[in-house]
């Protein structure tokens, strides 16, 4: 069974974290760091790419059973951040302003 349509809302779901602690990461030697932090991004762009494909096909899959894929004009897209700046302002405090404004901007690029 497919649902009847999507709606392309440009947003995204971090589906996994790495935590360290930043005295394991600095006690790490250079070349171990470095290793890893490439690693990291690797798999990163990997996991991202996939996320891609899978989500083109399910949408595919949506257009062939009669669906219908909406997107949002600009002004929808607004309405939309408008209502979720009190959630974002629920979880700065233990994200903290600084990283809450760092994703904003980032998303602004």
């Amino acid at each position: 069974e497919v649902q009847d349509g999507v709606t392309e809302s440009n947003h995204g779901i971090l589906d996994y974290l790495v935590v360290t602690s930043s005295k394991w990461w600095d006690d790490l030697p250079g070349d171990v760091r470095s290793q890893l932090a490439q690693i990291l991004k690797e798999v990163t762009e990997e996991r991202n790419s996939e996320s891609t494909k899978v989500n083109e096909q399910n949408k595919k899959n949506v257009i062939a059973a009669g669906g219908v894929v909406r997107t949002l004009t600009p002004a929808q897209r607004q309405a939309w951040v408008e209502a979720m700046k009190p959630v974002w302002k629920k979880f700065e405090k233990d994200i903290g302003a600084d990283l809450m404004e760092a994703a904003l901007s980032a998303n602004k690029g």
